[in-house]
Parts: structure tokens; C-alpha cells; sequence
């Protein structure tokens, strides 16, 4: 029950939040799916490796969509579907619908 002002503020704070523990925690890879909470770290882990520390830290980023999504992609997906390394559907008619998108098999 958040309103629409305060969330910008946390979004924010939460990014700045998620580049230390990233830029800290240095992860080889970084695997996410579905909820809107894993796109700070996701944003903190590519805007780390564009900024320059591609030479110390070269993160890659696969964001897997949530099995529920069948016809069209959250908006999560939606948010990170240029800026990841791989994006994984877990339905057909979403690699289909979604060039970018690999379908692999369903992972539940």
C-alpha cells in the first residue's frame, strides 16, 4: 500500500543498495526471475561492468521470466529485455512473440 510518490525514493534507495552489495559480492553471474525486486540488481550489476569496471568486473546477467507468464512478459521482462545478457521464457509462444527470448524448457 505504497503510494506512487515513496516509491520513487525507494526505488532509488534500493538501487544505490543493490550497487554496493553487488560491486561488493563481485558475482560472476547473476540469475533472476519474475518480481520487480531483482531489477536493482540487475541495473547494478550491468551498469558496474558499463561504467568501466568491465576490466574488474564482468558480471553477466540471464534474467529467467516466470512460468505463470505465458502470452506476454511482466514488467520486469519488459524492463530488461534489451539489457541482459540472456533472457529465458518458459513457454514457446513467448520465444515466438520475443526474438530475444530463449526457450529452453520449463523449469519447475
Amino acid at each position: 500500500h505504497q503510494s506512487w510518490v515513496t516509491t520513487v525514493f525507494t526505488t532509488l534507495y534500493a538501487c544505490l543498495h543493490a550497487v554496493t552489495l553487488v560491486a561488493r559480492a563481485r558475482p560472476q553471474l547473476l540469475i533472476c526471475n519474475g518480481p520487480g525486486t531483482c531489477v536493482p540488481l540487475c541495473a547494478a550489476a550491468l551498469a558496474l561492468r558499463v561504467l568501466g569496471f568491465g576490466l574488474l568486473f564482468d558480471c553477466r546477467v540471464v534474467f529467467v521470466e516466470s512460468f505463470c507468464r505465458v502470452t506476454s512478459l511482466s514488467l520486469s521482462g519488459k524492463l530488461l529485455y534489451h539489457l541482459v545478457d540472456r533472457f529465458v521464457v518458459q513457454w514457446p509462444q513467448l520465444a515466438q512473440r520475443y526474438p530475444r527470448a530463449e526457450f529452453v524448457a520449463r523449469l519447475c
